[in-house]
């Protein structure tokens, strides 16, 4: 009996070592480039509110915009599938797709509207800019880990 419990202890130190010793990853390393490319892309959707803005309501039609959707649509899709190749960044994949699929509903109201109102630039702009910050900041978390991960190992 006294042997028994002496190797269950045992095992269970054991067991308590390893773990104590591995470490458990739940978020995609850090990566540069999409940090650059995020960041990229949000001036470019901010750029595109920012002129529409400027421009007289009347004159807003979709058809004069129609190639700055796409190409904008175009570098969303981009990091979408680059957050998507990257393992362990289910957050970073959400917030991308939340984006492309904002950005499609506007582009679609502004469509069907013909125009687009001064009120929905500015509340479609903000929407999206926090939408970029946000995925900015789970990209900056994972260098913070990645800096803490590099940290502890030396």
């Amino acid at each position: 009996m006294i042997l028994y419990k002496t190797k269950s202890i045992l095992l269970l130190l054991i067991c308590f070592s390893l773990c104590l010793g591995c470490s458990v990853k739940y978020v995609s390393d850090y990566d540069q480039i999409t940090a650059d490319e995020l960041i990229r892309v949000a001036k470019k959707v901010d750029m595109f509110y920012g002129n529409l803005g400027e421009i007289q309501e009347s004159e807003r039609q979709y058809s004069k915009y129609s190639k700055e959707y796409i190409d904008i649509e175009s570098d969303i899709r981009s990091l979408v599938i680059r957050n998507k190749i990257r393992p362990l960044n289910e957050e970073s994949i959400k917030i991308s797709e939340t984006i492309l699929a904002e950005f499609m509903k506007y582009r679609k109201k502004h469509k069907e509207d013909t125009l687009y109102k001064d009120t929905l630039i500015i509340l479609h702009r903000n929407r999206l800019l926090r939408l970029f910050t946000a995925m900015s900041v789970a990209e900056q978390a994972k260098q913070i880990n990645s800096e803490e991960k590099n940290g502890s190992s030396n």
